[in-house]
């Protein structure tokens, strides 16, 4: 089994988040709560944590507060695809992979439907932590590798054939921790059989 993640030191931390439902309202909810605003919007630290907490515009950046609530000292919106029957979101955050955000975007969409699934998955930049995790009935569970020591030696002759590959599994490795986790939290609250 994977290692429970483990906080340690990284630069800019990419995620991958699915919210995945069988109910179209959840969906309905992150395109009201994504309207209107621009890519340029979505990219300012404070929009998100608003959003996700419902806090008025005249709010200010607090570290503490904000490293609280979201998981990290700051996090921003890389991209976001919300349609219909849809929803995946591309988040870059310094130091850690924003947890708590996660949790509270579950806690949010729980509000429509209470079997709503947030999926993940993340990296450092570094590489010191790749993971996957999900998040259902208000339980999530969460597995990390570190792939530091993978990083290929520059003086190698192959190196951008090592790299590429390198990636390759590194993706391959973090849908697996995803599956492993997901595969966890439904074992964990009692559905053994849960949809692939």
């Amino acid at each position: 089994m994977a290692q429970q993640i483990q906080n340690k030191m990284a630069n800019h931390v990419s995620t991958w988040i699915e919210v995945t439902s069988d109910n179209n309202e959840v969906y309905q909810k992150m395109i009201d709560m994504f309207r209107g605003a621009s890519w340029e919007d979505q990219q300012q630290t404070m929009w998100w944590y608003k959003k996700l907490y419902d806090l008025d515009e005249s709010v200010e950046y607090d570290r503490g507060e904000y490293t609280e609530d979201m998981g990290a000292k700051w996090c921003y919106i890389d991209d976001s695809q919300i349609e219909d029957e849809y929803c995946e979101i591309n988040t870059t955050s310094a130091w850690s992979w924003p947890k708590e955000a996660i949790e509270q975007l579950w806690n949010v969409l729980s509000e429509v439907d209470e079997d709503v699934e947030v999926s993940f998955t993340f990296e450092d930049e570094g590489l010191n932590f790749i993971g996957g995790g999900c998040m259902w009935r208000g339980e999530m569970v969460d597995y990390s590798e570190d792939w530091s020591d993978k990083i290929p030696n520059e003086e190698d002759e192959d190196y951008d054939e090592k790299w590429e590959s390198l990636w390759d599994n590194v993706a391959d490795a973090k849908d697996e921790l995803m599956a492993e986790a997901r595969t966890d939290v439904y074992s964990e609250n009692g559905d053994d059989d849960e949809e692939e």
